[in-house]
């Protein structure tokens, strides 16, 4: 079977020191969560469309494409917003760092880059885009205390108030994901730079 293949941001060490101080304050107040599946800071990045599973022929054609559209495009910035509990504070599966976008930058970026990439295999993710980093998946759905919660999302939210919580899109990376027993691998395929 092809690898799976998505299209992501990857994020500065600011941000990354920033989000590890997040998973520290998450863990002194929920320490339940501490054995569930947190994302090491390494491949801790902000997704804006999974491809599916593509064979190499499809990728290889999509690059070009991916490179000319994103060099039209306009470098800009996002920011740390706050972390959210998915789909809610009382069953979640997920713990994410918010970002803000609110001019819809990343959305148009995204929507620009996937037009590279046409129908073939999986159909493209066609989801709202609603941008964060993953920080954590749980085993089963489970609650998060909110002072915990609260707490972390304070710090990130006074980051994204400085220059260190600022990420500033000027490429998009293409990656590859290989499931391993030990965790999801990536490899990076192709950078698109935008302009500027």
């Amino acid at each position: 079977m092809p690898p799976r293949c998505f299209l992501a941001l990857t994020l500065p060490g600011p941000v990354l020191a920033t989000l590890g101080s997040a998973r520290e304050t998450l863990l002194a107040g929920a320490p339940a969560w501490a054995g569930e599946k947190w994302v090491a800071a390494p491949l801790l990045h902000v997704t804006l469309a999974f491809l599916g599973a593509r064979d190499d022929d499809a990728v290889e054609a999509g690059v070009p494409r991916m490179l000319k559209a994103a060099a039209l495009l306009p470098a800009f910035e996002l920011r740390l917003e706050g972390v959210a509990a998915v789909p809610s504070r009382r069953r979640a599966t997920m713990l994410w760092a918010t970002l803000s976008d609110p001019d819809g930058a990343l959305t148009g970026l995204r929507d620009e880059l996937l037009a590279a990439f046409p129908a073939a295999g999986s159909a493209p993710d066609s989801r709202p885009l609603r941008p964060h980093v993953t920080l954590v998946r749980a085993r089963s759905p489970r609650r998060v205390h909110p002072d915990a919660l609260a707490k972390a999302a304070a710090l990130v939210q006074a980051a994204g108030k400085e220059p260190d919580g600022v990420v500033s899109v000027h490429s998009v990376t293409l990656f590859s994901s290989t499931l391993r027993p030990a965790g999801p691998e990536y490899r990076e395929i192709a950078v698109a730079k935008l302009a500027g």
